[in-house]
């Protein structure tokens, strides 16, 4: 029955693709369902209780985690260049005019980073307006367009704007600390009913991860990138991320006290996670 397969969030991005792809060759996901979704989008599912356990935004644990636990162990993460979260302007960064400044519509994490940083390095305080157009769509309206995922990585291949500023770059920078970009986030709501198939496919969850990593050792991680992405863009892209969360936390709650520090989540979240003994 549908009802009893375990809601698990899936982002259609080449961030998780090493993640994703160990899982389901790797593993028999039988009572699983993926629900496949931007950022943006399986933050508000996974809030309003559609799914059990998902990759989300790391801000959405911030600004609620009185619903969640976390999933020990497990991030998505840089550690200095990110490559997939990109702020693409007309002009260079140190002359960002105050005009309002195009953010993705599929992000919420990366949004409150700007906000951050734009404050923090610039002390610029750019309102940040969500769209939908296209990067350069954006970029003939605004200075300015946040980009993120796969559309920022092809906006870096395409050449789409004259500048780009790497925001896990910039935050490194600034803070000398990994980004947490998100989460395996887990529904308390779901833990009633589920807690044993949540525990368990967090166990194979990190399984996964480490499987991942392997892989990334050996040619065949080649085999599994999109088409459009040249193969040495692949293997930087994905060495440059962590999937990690132990060394990553320190700089998961620094996001945290600033995010509070300009008003964008009520207070830092002590971290609470899912235990899986």
């Amino acid at each position: 029955m549908t009802n009893s397969l375990l809601r698990v969030g899936r982002i259609p991005y080449a961030n998780l693709l090493p993640i994703f792809h160990a899982l389901t060759t790797h593993f028999s996901l039988e009572n699983v369902r993926f629900v496949q979704g931007t950022p943006s989008e399986l933050n508000r599912k996974l809030r309003a209780g559609r799914l059990d356990i998902s990759p989300c935004s790391s801000i959405e644990y911030g600004k609620h985690p009185d619903r969640y636990l976390l999933c020990p162990g497990i991030s998505v993460s840089s550690r200095a260049k990110v490559m997939s979260i990109l702020l693409l302007s007309n002009g260079p960064l140190k002359r960002l005019p105050d005009d309002p400044i195009a953010v993705s519509g599929a992000s919420d994490t990366s949004v409150a980073l700007l906000d951050i940083l734009l404050r923090e390095s610039l002390g610029k305080r750019n309102r940040l307006v969500r769209t939908h157009a296209s990067p350069k769509e954006a970029l003939r309206r605004h200075p300015a367009y946040l980009a993120i995922g796969d559309e920022a990585i092809r906006a870096s291949l395409d050449g789409t704007a004259k500048h780009m500023t790497d925001l896990g770059e910039w935050w490194r920078r600034e803070t000398g600390l990994p980004f947490v970009f998100a989460l395996w986030i887990v529904s308390r709501e779901s833990l009633p009913g589920r807690r044993e198939p949540l525990r368990n496919f967090a166990r194979t969850l990190l399984s996964a991860k480490r499987i991942a990593r392997e892989s990334l050792t050996r040619p065949e991680h080649l085999r599994i990138g999109p088409d459009w992405m040249p193969k040495e863009l692949r293997t930087a892209y994905w060495r440059n991320l962590s999937y990690d969360l132990e060394e990553e936390a320190e700089g998961l709650l620094r996001f945290y006290r600033l995010a509070k520090k300009i008003g964008r989540i009520p207070s830092v979240p002590p971290l609470r996670f899912l235990e899986l003994a």
